[in-house]
């Protein structure tokens, strides 16, 4: 991560040897967070390597923002939000669209691109049965159902971040906890 601080710092331009107050509270940001965000990013863009591109791009924003954060909501809320909408622009993305579309065709002429040991281990742990039953979920149901479990964020903290009212998250996690469950049994449902 310490090239996201060159980065914001200004590429290849000099650097401070005293550090301001923004530097630190970045560095700290990042030593907090940077695991939880790859993985938020994962969530939605199922791929390792650009959702780490998306983190450094998350702590690139953050840094450049941190005079405008109005301390309304916690840095983690304020980070989480960036990341989302972040993985959100990348999925419009001409880019994201035309990427997929290559690897649809790739898989369907059964030529498949070689996993790296990275892939490997994730589509093993996407074989796990909750995670690869979470994942089969809507995302409006699987992000409030990974943010309330594994990133433990409140109700009222994913309303925050997701732009939605605190019922109507409790409302979606609820749901997707019936949906999870009938996944499980077996008997999955289309929405």
């Amino acid at each position: 991560m310490t090239e996201i601080l060159h980065q914001v710092r200004g590429g290849l331009g000099r650097l401070d040897d005293t550090k301001t107050h923004s530097d630190h509270l970045i560095e700290t940001l990042i030593d907090q967070y940077e695991t939880q965000i790859t993985k938020l990013a994962y969530i939605y863009v199922q791929d390792w390597s650009t959702a780490q591109d998306i983190c450094q791009e998350v702590f690139i924003k953050a840094y450049h923002s941190l005079g405008s954060f109005n301390q309304n909501s916690s840095y983690k809320t304020w980070i989480y939000r960036i990341a989302v909408n972040q993985c959100k622009d990348y999925k419009k993305s001409a880019y994201f669209r035309r990427n997929t579309v290559v690897d649809k065709f790739h898989r369907m002429f059964n030529k498949e691109i070689a996993a790296t040991p990275e892939q490997e281990l994730i589509q093993t742990e996407e074989n796990n049965s909750v995670s690869a039953q979470i994942f089969a979920l809507p995302m409006k149901y699987r992000e409030i159902i990974l943010l309330y479990y594994y990133e433990e964020l409140t109700t009222d903290e994913i309303g925050e971040l997701l732009n939605l009212k605190a019922s109507t998250v409790r409302t979606r996690l609820d749901r997707g906890r019936q949906k999870l469950k009938t996944l499980l049994q077996g008997r999955g449902t289309d929405e």
